[in-house]
């Protein structure tokens, strides 16, 4: 067992020299559009290590097998790192956010209503999953060729059992702009917070505002376990030893459903109730207002009158804004999803450090897209598959939802006004819209719907060696 390593971290500079030792899609995202989420329950410890060593092996791989090219990450809930035998003074180390679980912690982050629990799906966020692991791969069938060779090394040894199996597949969206394309029509993801060291290309208006008005990544801290961060060059301090937070993270999981059809039929109702008019130009605008963006992507902030697709096509110029001399809202609303996910240099009513509260979002789709131009829900499952990366669970994920998403208070709007696209609607939900011939929506149906999640802990390549050789 090891001993506790004295308070340490590593620096910016120190990333680079260990950038191999981080699971993919941590840094970088897995620019591979077919994934498959497995959720597994540990049966017997000891035959649940010999599974992972085997599964080691893929991991960050990207190996051409069967002629099958697929890369495999791992991820562990607190359960299971309990039921693969980590030490106890190892587990009571863990923050008690991860600890408690994303069901445990539901009411904290405004998980009710039709987003509670009782009405999540696979026994996600209860004792029985205890890991997940990720397929990304190039092609349907491909997928499916990794997923028999995965299922056959678990039987070979046994001691793991499937309990919840989610596909995705990255939607490209029509004009080329992101990677993907999001069921209600958006181009996502544009930006993510960039880390120091990590060699990966941002973009103005990515990272950190500076003074002289330029843009810096963050520190590794802010998301990677073991490195300085934005407020302390010792980092978290959790889980301990040293070795086992090194080049780990927690990913936060989140299935959302997202109803299309009621998204589209709002838009006429809100379009008429704030412009007297539900033609499309209208209801672009209101979709607009509600997310902060154009549907191709270009900011409120910069355009606000009327979509911009050159903006939109530019990596300098689409992300880069502050939201500066529009402490109203009346170029981007201050309750649109985009402004409450990133306030940037907006006044807030509750003094905040917006740099100690960003995270790193790995989405991406899952289910085909709704017919183009139906009304009515054609009753498949589909949505949006989020996977938050961050150092502090606490901090940053639960922050963000329960204090930016889940009212309006912090940037002085109405206490009870929710985010408009991920909220929970219903009677009595709204949203202010400055500059509108009538500036209130009322009564926004529920768009998004939770139905799982997990707060996982991703080691780096030697922690999770040392977990399954129980050196901690």
């Amino acid at each position: 067992m090891s001993t506790r390593a004295t308070r340490r971290s590593l620096a910016a500079a120190d990333l680079k020299d260990h950038l191999h030792d981080i699971q993919d899609n941590v840094v970088a995202p897995i620019l591979m559009r077919y994934g498959r989420h497995i959720f597994v329950k540990f049966t017997d410890g000891a035959k649940a290590r010999a599974w992972l060593r085997n599964l080691r092996d893929r991991v960050n791989a990207r190996q051409q097998e069967h002629g099958t090219r697929f890369t495999v990450n791992i991820a562990f809930t607190y359960e299971g790192l309990k039921a693969i035998g980590l030490s106890r003074p190892s587990l009571e180390s863990f923050p008690e956010a991860f600890r408690v679980g994303m069901r445990g912690r539901a009411r904290v982050v405004g998980d009710v209503g039709p987003h509670a629990p009782e009405h999540w799906q696979g026994g996600l966020g209860g004792p029985d999953i205890h890991a997940m692991a990720w397929l990304r791969t190039d092609s349907d069938d491909g997928r499916e060729k990794a997923m028999r060779i995965f299922r056959a090394e678990m039987e070979a040894t046994g001691g793991v059992e499937i309990r919840f199996v989610q596909d995705t597949m990255a939607l490209a969206h029509e004009n080329g702009i992101g990677s993907e394309g999001q069921h209600f029509g958006f181009v996502d993801p544009i930006s993510e917070p960039p880390i120091e060291g990590a060699n990966v290309p941002s973009y103005p208006g990515d990272g950190v505002l500076e003074p002289d008005g330029t843009w810096r990544p963050l520190k590794p801290g802010e998301f990677l376990l073991g490195y300085e961060d934005e407020a302390d060059p010792a980092g978290a301090q959790a889980p301990e030893p040293f070795e086992l937070r090194l080049n780990g993270t927690y990913l936060v999981f989140r299935k959302l459903y997202q109803d299309v059809a009621a998204f589209r039929r709002y838009m006429a109702t809100a379009a008429k109730a704030l412009y007297g008019s539900d033609d499309d130009n209208h209801q672009e605008l209101v979709a607009a207002k509600m997310m902060g963006r154009w549907r191709s992507g270009c900011p409120l902030d910069l355009s606000p009158d009327k979509d911009d697709p050159a903006i939109a096509a530019d990596p300098q110029r689409r992300n880069n804004f502050t939201y500066a001399g529009d402490d109203e809202g009346l170029r981007c609303p201050l309750g649109s999803h985009l402004r409450r996910s990133n306030p940037r240099t907006t006044p807030l009513k509750r003094a905040t450090a917006v740099r100690r509260h960003r995270l790193i979002r790995r989405g991406v789709e899952y289910g085909p897209l709704l017919k183009e131009g139906a009304l009515e829900d054609d009753g498949v499952d589909r949505g949006l598959i989020n996977m938050f990366i961050q150092a502090d669970v606490e901090r940053q994920f639960e922050f963000v939802q329960k204090e930016w998403m889940k009212g309006g208070e912090f940037i002085g709007l109405d206490p009870n006004e929710q985010d408009p696209i991920n909220g929970v609607g219903g009677e009595g939900s709204q949203m202010l819209v400055p500059g509108a011939t009538q500036p209130f929506l009322f009564d926004l149906p529920n768009f998004i719907k939770v139905k799982g999640g997990e707060y996982l802990f991703v080691p780096g390549l030697k922690a999770l060696e040392g977990l399954i050789e129980q050196k901690f």
